[in-house]
């Protein structure tokens, strides 16, 4: 396959900027986290080729503004992703005016048009005369196809530097990389000398905790860069090693991954774009377990994030959100008595919740967790971010920890969720 972004070796010496760069166009940023957005999935998959990024700017859809920050970009960086909305128009004025600024046209292309009317009636829907416009192709541009998608994307080139151009759909930028992109993209020349990346995923140690594991990686004669992403009770760690020589690169590369493997064991939960959900239901599959889940002051946060994995129906057997003391005598089976004694945030309330939930579904395990989010209902004795979460399993001793977390109720739900994933994660490893 061509490699369209490999240039001829007299071009190297004219690239002394090298930039990678993210554009997104819109005003999501304001309601939206870019964790879970195109960005992310572009610049993870890129430092998983070696290529880091060096620029990100979310961009208003205002036509001057962006023209300008467009301009910006290919005068300092070589590869340049723009990503526009489909629903909201943002998609549109993007590739109006990267066409624009590239002094190219929009013509109407009727292939891609066949296929847009096609996805329409797919659905049983009368096509608007406003949908024409995303069959508008810049003339000298390639057309990026998604099979699963009406909606194209763009590969632009202008003199040494290559624009793409992609709906801001995750799902789709994940396809349209692994199909368009990444096999025919030459890491070498996004490169000033030579490096590579690699993204580690921790769960149950806070930033200092980590960073205090990996204080000899700093002692290093040649240290790799070290960069923490916290998420809640997750700590995701960039690694990046840098040098002249790529298999000089790719050895110490290596090297720091072991280091850090052994230094940080069982905390480390997964790599890459690896989310915790997903690894907890390979574990379960593996093992063919299954789980079931009583959920009180997560409100169903841990089923959701468990069923966003695809083929969760294999071990994801019921979730019961308990929130009221009636719910967790009616449906768990819980005592009556043990909250009247403990109350409903307690130890023993957890534990008879897993216990119940794991009768009644007849599973593997069973998962509770009952605590205080906030930002009222707290005492004293039982704060705000006071949390108990509880593992029944056959064969074993129900185990129950206790928890105080901080943040808003949010943060505290979220911790929750990924505090209990990270103890069912755990005790799966012991018994892989």
């Amino acid at each position: 396959m061509r490699l369209l972004f490999l240039l001829p070796p007299t071009a190297y010496c004219l690239l002394e900027n090298v930039s990678v760069e993210i554009i997104s166009v819109g005003s999501k940023f304001i309601i939206q986290d870019l964790r879970d957005s195109g960005i992310a999935v572009i610049a993870n998959r890129l430092l998983e080729n070696g290529i880091e990024v060096n620029y990100v700017s979310s961009v208003s859809p205002q036509e001057a503004r962006l023209e300008e920050i467009l301009r910006q970009a290919i005068i300092r960086s070589k590869l340049i992703f723009v990503l526009g909305g489909e629903g909201s128009g943002e998609y549109d004025t993007a590739k109006k005016l990267l066409t624009r600024v590239l002094k190219k046209r929009l013509v109407l292309n009727y292939k891609v048009l066949d296929r847009i009317k096609a996805g329409f009636q797919e659905r049983g829907d009368i096509m608007p005369r406003t949908a024409e416009k995303q069959a508008l192709v810049p003339t000298d541009a390639e057309i990026l196809e998604d099979e699963k998608s009406s909606v194209a994307g763009f590969l632009f080139r202008h003199e040494l530097i290559h624009v793409v151009l992609l709906p801001d759909n995750p799902q789709q930028i994940a396809r349209m990389l692994h199909t368009h992109i990444l096999p025919r993209l030459d890491p070498k020349t996004f490169r000033v000398g030579s490096a590579n990346g690699f993204i580690f995923k921790t769960c149950g140690l806070s930033h200092t905790q980590i960073k205090d594991y990996l204080r000899g990686l700093e002692r290093d004669e040649r240290p790799p860069a070290l960069n923490y992403v916290i998420d809640g009770e997750e700590t995701s760690i960039i690694v990046t090693v840098k040098g002249d020589i790529q298999t000089d690169v790719d050895k110490r590369l290596k090297s720091v991954k072991s280091k850090i493997r052994k230094k940080l064991g069982n905390y480390l939960y997964g790599t890459g774009s690896q989310t915790l959900e997903e690894v907890v239901g390979k574990l379960l599959i593996k093992l063919d377990a299954s789980v079931a889940l009583a959920e009180s002051c997560t409100g169903g946060l841990i089923a959701h994030k468990l069923t966003n994995v695809p083929g969760s129906s294999q071990y994801f057997e019921r979730g019961v959100v308990s929130y009221s003391n009636e719910a967790k005598i009616a449906l768990l089976d819980v005592s009556p008595n043990i909250i009247e004694q403990h109350g409903a945030v307690s130890e023993e309330t957890a534990i008879a919740m897993a216990e119940g939930v794991r009768w009644i579904a007849q599973t593997a395990y069973g998962l509770a967790v009952t605590g205080i989010a906030g930002p009222s209902g707290g005492t004293a004795a039982k704060p705000v971010g006071l949390v108990y979460i509880a593992l029944a399993m056959n064969g074993a001793e129900t185990q129950c920890k206790k928890y105080q977390f901080s943040g808003d109720r949010v943060s505290v739900k979220m911790r929750t969720a990924q505090t209990a994933l990270n103890m069912l994660r755990n005790q799966l490893l012991t018994e892989k």
